[in-house]
């Protein structure tokens, strides 16, 4: 528990956790609305009234809240680890506000402004559970399906984006943007533009990315069946349980999600977060120490009057030997040999060498 509220505590200039517990709280709305069915499943029947048009509003508030705050904390996370942008207090709190009115004004704008006489309630019995009524099948995708596919296709973008920015595969190169991906023996090239922030964050921007992967797995099932049974087929009753108690799932997986997450979370208020990055070219000292040490490729086969001048060092390396062994009667060089005007740079495949004997 201590070590949970540390990170909490270094999580806090972010501004990330409260986005994250309106998340929570929407996975919660969701689950009251799934417990209403224990009603229906002990009375064997599904029949309109209060209970019935509170749990189709209660199931619609917690699906679009879930969408909403899904993106939204993966718009914050861009925000944060991609375009090192602050999020003032006085901001936070005026995002999430404006966000919780805007479920509930999805909420209410169907029976207060779209339900007719005609057609009937908006919310009411739809198989096993109340929700939006089959007289409204606009409004079942426009103002439920719609924000979850558009936040799961969103959320994906923005969370891969992150991390090709934090490995370092995404650069910004003369005021234009470059991916770029390289074999697993350079991944050194990467590292050239990752700062500490980037180091530090890298392996949680590799589990965030499971936030939206996740809820478009969970989206799917409950999705596919409800298409089906618009399409005017009929859906297996085992099938529509099996769906919806995927798609329920969700508030489990997030917590997993952030488990996994929370314990890979730096110290952020020891961390430059919000400092810009610095551009580092290949070609500059900062990249020293970076880059591996390799060998120049070998320059191209010199000409027939290079190789001539090489010779003549090589011969002149020969004579001055001869000298010394005659001198002292050694088959060694001498330490103290005189220097040639070869260099290592002058060295390559077509230079000869000598074989003392």
């Amino acid at each position: 528990m201590q070590a949970t509220r540390w990170r909490c505590n270094n999580l806090r200039n972010t501004r990330v956790v409260p986005f994250f517990v309106s998340l929570l709280l929407a996975n919660l709305l969701q689950a009251i609305g799934t417990l209403i069915n224990g009603k229906w499943v002990t009375e064997r029947t599904v029949h309109d009234g209060t209970l019935c048009r509170a749990q189709g509003g209660i199931k619609q508030a917690g699906n679009v809240a879930m969408a909403l705050w899904s993106f939204a904390l993966a718009l914050h996370v861009f925000m944060l680890l991609f375009s090192r942008m602050a999020l003032s207090k006085t901001l936070s709190c005026a995002l999430l506000g404006t966000g919780w009115a805007l479920v509930g004004l999805v909420v209410l704008l169907g029976p207060v402004a779209i339900q007719t006489p005609e057609q009937g309630p908006y919310f009411g019995p739809t198989g096993y559970w109340c929700w939006i009524t089959e007289r409204y099948p606009h409004e079942q995708f426009f103002l439920e399906y719609f924000f979850e596919f558009l936040s799961a296709g969103l959320s994906f973008f923005l969370y891969t984006a992150v991390l090709l920015r934090v490995r370092g595969n995404l650069v910004r190169t003369s005021g234009r943007w470059h991916l770029r991906f390289v074999p697993h023996g350079e991944r050194w090239v990467l590292a050239i533009r990752r700062d500490a922030v980037d180091g530090c964050m890298m392996h949680v921007a590799a589990r965030i990315v499971w936030y939206p992967v996740a809820y478009t797995i969970l989206l799917l099932p409950v999705t596919i069946a409800r298409f089906v049974t618009f399409s005017g087929h009929d859906v297996p009753f085992r099938t529509t349980i099996f769906a919806d108690f995927i798609f329920n799932l969700q508030g489990a997986v997030n917590v997993i999600v952030l488990l996994a997450t929370n314990r890979l979370v730096p110290d952020t208020k020891a961390l430059p977060i919000y400092a810009p990055r610095q551009r580092v070219s290949m070609s500059s000292p900062e990249a020293m120490g970076i880059t591996p040490f390799v060998l120049p490729p070998p320059p191209k086969a010199a000409s027939v009057e290079n190789l001539g001048h090489a010779s003549s060092d090589a011969a002149a390396v020969a004579v001055a030997v001869e000298a010394k062994e005659s001198v002292d009667g050694r088959s060694v060089l001498s330490s103290e040999r005189p220097v040639s005007s070869s260099t290592i740079s002058s060295i390559n495949s077509c230079t000869p060498f000598l074989h003392i004997r």
